[in-house]
């Protein structure tokens, strides 16, 4: 048996086996991930996936019951295997789960988007699916080098958005307030963009459960001690080594242009300054589509590749192991429980 429930001493100590698999850490592997989510999974399982010569590879799962279809599971960016071979064995070691599939997200490098066709034609069942999350596509910074090095290796709409906002007032804080304050440049910011948008609470719980685990941090700029509000805003996830930049928000009026760089450059810095060595931030279109204006991120390249360039890997595949199953819940299954749940989960996944 190569695919087992972990211990209780690797529950103990599950950051860290994340942290040592093939593929580093992500925090969506991580079991406050699955809090967040319960909502819409009913549990989730920690595995261990062991085959000889490979490292033991942690993997959360979270698990979906829809009757009469059986179980989905979902590993959200993992689990955390970088070569094709080794997605091969994992999903050799799910084919006895009896869920009628598994959607994977493993971290395999992609150079185009004939790695994820290339992926699947090579594994039995494993199929292209729509990517559930945005981390795909990335930019990741190395926080190592000096603060000066850092400044000099942006773009110079980077570099001179953050001279130009030197007298922005930046506020790093965790308190309530500074979770609401952050929500109220948030939600418009999503809406505006054409995002979908969950309630209020879905992010409001998410933001306080990370901030309880000291790795939930907002940073607030005004661009002038004159302006009463937040203009531009970010919350950061910082966990070990990692810095996070998942949500992010901001007003669009004249005083506050280019102050999300200086946003981005406090981020950086207060990640650095406690001990990050990498900042990612989160989301991107695929290299390969950067210059598609009809790409759903398209209007996110030209402010995040002023940071550096995009990192990709293979996204979202789904395992599908009894097809007549998952045939049926692509048919109708899945509308149905989307259109049940659409109150308290308007995304479904």
């Amino acid at each position: 048996m190569t695919l087992r429930h972990a211990t209780a001493q690797e529950t103990a100590d599950w950051d860290e086996l994340v942290r040592a698999s093939p593929g580093g850490m992500d925090l969506m592997q991580l079991p406050p991930y699955a809090t967040i989510k319960a909502g819409a999974w009913a549990r989730h399982h920690l595995m261990v996936h062991e085959q000889p010569g490979r490292p033991a590879v942690p993997a959360l799962y979270l698990v979906k019951k829809v009757p009469p279809f059986g179980e989905l599971w979902y590993a959200p960016m993992g689990p955390r295997v970088t070569e094709p071979e080794h997605v091969r064995a994992v999903c050799e070691d799910l084919r006895t789960v009896g869920a009628f599939a598994v959607i994977l997200e493993p971290p395999v490098p992609a150079d185009g988007p004939r790695a994820r066709s290339e992926l699947v034609a090579d594994v039995p069942g494993l199929e292209e699916f729509l990517d559930l999350q945005q981390g795909h596509h990335t930019v990741l910074l190395d926080l190592r080098p000096t603060e000066e090095e850092l400044l000099a290796s942006f773009r110079q709409r980077a570099r001179r958005s953050i001279r130009k906002s030197a007298d922005a007032v930046i506020e790093h804080r965790t308190d309530d307030a500074a979770i609401e304050a952050f929500w109220q440049l948030y939600a418009p910011t999503v809406e505006r963009a054409g995002f979908p948008l969950r309630p209020k609470d879905y992010y409001v719980t998410a933001w306080r459960l990370y901030r309880d685990l000291g790795q939930g941090h907002v940073v607030l700029a005004r661009s002038s001690a004159d302006v009463a509000e937040p203009e531009a805003a970010a919350f950061i996830w910082k966990h070990g080594h990692l810095g996070y930049y998942r949500d992010g928000g901001s007003v669009r009026t004249p005083s506050a242009n280019g102050l999300q760089y200086r946003v981005q450059w406090e981020s950086i810095r207060w990640c650095k300054e406690h001990g990050a060595t990498t900042y990612d931030l989160y989301g991107a279109p695929p290299s390969w589509q950067a210059d598609d204006p009809d790409h759903p991120l398209h209007g996110l390249v030209q402010f995040k590749t002023a940071f550096g360039p995009i990192t990709d890997t293979v996204g979202t595949t789904r395992l599908v192991l009894d097809r007549r199953r998952t045939a049926a819940w692509d048919r109708f299954g899945r509308r149905v429980y989307a259109r049940l749940t659409r109150a308290r989960n308007p995304l479904f996944y």
